[in-house]
């Protein structure tokens, strides 16, 4: 009798985790995987993946391991991003996201440096943005507002969840894919990344723009090729850890950054993003992107 009851358990437990996956890739947008040319040499690339993110990736870790200073060329949309529906400000601002989440993670490694010499420089470019779909934004973000406004004045099941984000409509999730290099002084290439990720239902916030998901995953892929390049591991492979206050402060609060290099593409929205995100604001509202001047 107990080994029947321990067949069925299992057998639950195997449904409740297939149901869980298909309800979490059901969620989940469909990053693109694309060779664009933009990066000196692919052969040596190897396949490396999570849920939502795909990429190919390369790096030598001899070499990171003597580098000191790194520049950080701003990432370029190349010509091969096709369609209409990114404004200059909007694919500006895209940009940036990436170089800031960059400049932070190779700060806690290296020696960022705007002028002068540079064991690596560093080079990215945008090859695909899937825009976010609008329609399908709005009615999330109307939702969560129905029901944050329902539990305020207190009316039953809403009382209770009021305080539960709602999961975006599985409809027209954004993407984005990026190619990107490290080369060293002698323009030979030391490490490589061709990256893509997707937005899914549950945790990138729903917006008010097209470029709400490209804006998010510029960030995470600024975080995951700067962490290949700090650390010369896989950062698909890494284990999850608790954010350091130091990360929170400039990353998510917007104060200054470890190297004040990094300075040159702007701080994080801080206060004002995280307000802005819950009602559903375009990034370029709340991002200022680099400052003035810059590309």
């Amino acid at each position: 009798m107990r080994k029947v009851r321990k067949a069925v358990l299992k057998a639950r437990a195997v449904q409740f985790g297939a149901a869980a996956a298909l309800l979490a890739s059901a969620g989940c947008g469909t990053p693109r995987l694309t060779e664009a040319g933009l990066i000196s040499r692919y052969d040596r690339l190897q396949a490396s993946e999570t849920t939502a993110s795909k990429s190919r990736l390369f790096v030598d870790r001899a070499a990171l391991a003597g580098a000191r200073t790194v520049r950080i060329i701003p990432t370029a949309f190349s010509e091969v991003v096709s369609g209409p529906g990114l404004t200059p400000v909007e694919r500006r601002v895209i940009a940036n996201a990436a170089d800031r989440a960059l400049c932070y993670e190779l700060s806690l490694r290296y020696d960022v440096v705007s002028s002068g010499p540079a064991d690596l420089t560093v080079r990215s470019a945008v090859t695909r943005v899937g825009l976010s779909n609008v329609p399908a934004q709005g009615a999330t973000i109307g939702a969560s507002a129905a029901i944050s406004i329902a539990a305020q004045v207190g009316v039953g099941f809403a009382d209770t969840v009021g305080k539960v984000p709602v999961p975006r409509l599985p409809i027209g999730l954004g993407d984005l894919t990026v190619e990107a290099e490290a080369l060293d002084a002698r323009r030979q290439q030391r490490a490589a990344i061709v990256w893509a990720g997707a937005a899914n239902s549950f945790t990138n916030q729903a917006r008010f723009s097209v470029a709400s998901d490209a804006y998010d995953l510029a960030g995470d892929f600024g975080q995951d090729f700067g962490y290949l390049l700090a650390t010369g591991e896989d950062p698909f492979q890494a284990e999850l850890t608790i954010p350091t206050y130091d990360r929170v402060r400039v990353t998510v609060l917007g104060e200054m950054p470890r190297d004040p290099d990094c300075q040159a593409f702007g701080r994080a929205p801080g206060i004002d993003g995280i307000i802005g995100d819950s009602l559903g604001l375009p990034p370029d509202w709340t991002d200022k992107g680099p400052p003035a001047g810059r590309p």
